[in-house]
């Protein structure tokens, strides 16, 4: 398989000193099926003048993602550089790395292989349990959710799934919240979170809230919390397992660096507020993408404990830029919103004024969706049946 020309796979701002903003890049050659080896982290001035260079002790991998991270604090306002590489389709486990520029001539790994290679040393089945040890030495005999069956040996668990940067405790510095995933034959078992924090004085790295979460079976048409390739790039999969909490969320790799930057900007600013009710231990996040093809991306957040905000996001996958409805609909036409309640099944609904601001879309159909006595109550519509007032014909014939 023929390697391309030394392709930019991401990019971002860098923090150098208080004085120093740069650029970080990611190079590496991109073969045909979408992994790339050989990566090169570049760090360059604002004249495009190369400061220095480090190559990550990562082999290869797929939809690689740089990030901007703070983990010490100081009068430098100085940022670390998590790259990420998955090593797999969004399935699989990623390769996490944070780099440390301090030393332009001696650029470290702070977060190297070791602990990339998550919080499980040990794991197999015996008698219908779970068998688990951990990195901070503890051991755990666990049952499987209901509906879910083990057999007698190895569990597999990979390296780490997940590895997100937060300021958890607000001391102005940044956590790192990983995830790790225990399966057998390909079905996920449980989920084992902690958040890392390095160590002031020795700059070890100890684990705290170590969280091991079993995993019920899902039937193959629910979506939720997965992955998508699509025609503009994919959706990858970020979760954070701590003690009566889960958060998922969705971040978006692609060819394009800089639709990908403008994407993940737009993704991290509509989940923000969701993230934020689970740090403080609020709520649970979710995400289901409910259709992602050349014409749209559509997105579900949802957070919630026992009851759930749903929020949609709807995005043209070549802009990234949001879809509004009057974008899809000819909303002026006096005759949509008579149609519209005349097709509308939901009794519980009746669109006097105007339609809703929350509506996706899924397959050829367009749901409309408001929020009523704490309820979010949906209403659905085949977009043949509007086609006299559908703005985007191109919506129709969905192939995803």
């Amino acid at each position: 398989m023929a390697a391309a020309a030394d392709t930019l796979l991401a990019q971002v701002p860098l923090q150098l000193t208080a004085e120093q903003t740069v650029t970080a890049e990611l190079w590496g050659d991109r073969l045909s099926n979408g992994y790339a080896n050989d990566l090169l982290v570049m760090i360059k001035d604002k004249d495009k003048k190369l400061l220095t260079a480090h190559a990550p002790s990562i082999k290869g991998g797929y939809n690689c993602q740089l990030q901007p991270i703070k983990l010490w604090a100081g009068k430098s306002g100085r940022q670390q550089l998590l790259v990420s590489a998955a090593q797999g389709d969004w399935h699989a486990p990623s390769e996490y790395r944070v780099l440390s520029f301090a030393n332009k001539k001696n650029v470290r790994e702070v977060f190297g292989a070791a602990e990339s290679m998550g919080l499980v040393t040990q794991a197999y089945a015996k008698d219908g349990k779970m068998h688990v040890a951990l990195i901070d030495g503890n051991k755990s005999d666990l049952t499987p959710a209901t509906g879910s069956e083990v057999e007698d040996g190895k569990l597999e668990y990979g390296g780490l799934h997940s590895l997100v940067a937060h300021d958890v405790d607000n001391d102005g510095t940044d956590e790192l919240l990983g995830c790790q995933q225990l399966v057998q034959k390909k079905q996920p078992l449980a989920d084992v979170g902690a958040i890392w924090k390095q160590d002031k004085k020795t700059k070890e790295w100890k684990q705290f809230s170590l969280t091991i979460m079993t995993l019920a079976p899902t039937p193959k048409d629910n979506t939720v919390n997965d992955g998508k390739d699509f025609a503009a790039g994919t959706i990858l999969v970020r979760k954070m397992v701590v003690p009566g909490g889960e958060a998922t969320f969705p971040v978006f790799a692609g060819k394009d660096v800089e639709l990908q930057n403008k994407m993940n900007k737009l993704l991290q600013d509509e989940c923000k507020d969701y993230l934020e009710h689970f740090y403080k231990g609020e709520a649970d996040m979710a995400f289901k993408v409910m259709r992602a093809d050349e014409q749209i991306l559509s997105l579900q957040l949802i957070s919630g404990k026992n009851s759930f905000i749903h929020h949609q996001l709807n995005v043209n996958p070549k802009t990234a830029e949001k879809i509004s409805l009057d974008e899809v609909l000819n909303v002026k036409d006096k005759d949509l919103l008579p149609l519209i309640n005349l097709l509308n099944t939901n009794k519980k609904v009746v669109y006097k004024d105007r339609l809703p601001d929350e509506w996706y879309i899924e397959g050829d159909n367009l749901f409309l969706m408001q929020r009523i006595n704490g309820v979010d109550q949906v209403s659905g519509f085949a977009m043949g049946n509007l086609h006299k007032f559908l703005l985007k014909k191109e919506l129709l014939n969905s192939k995803s």
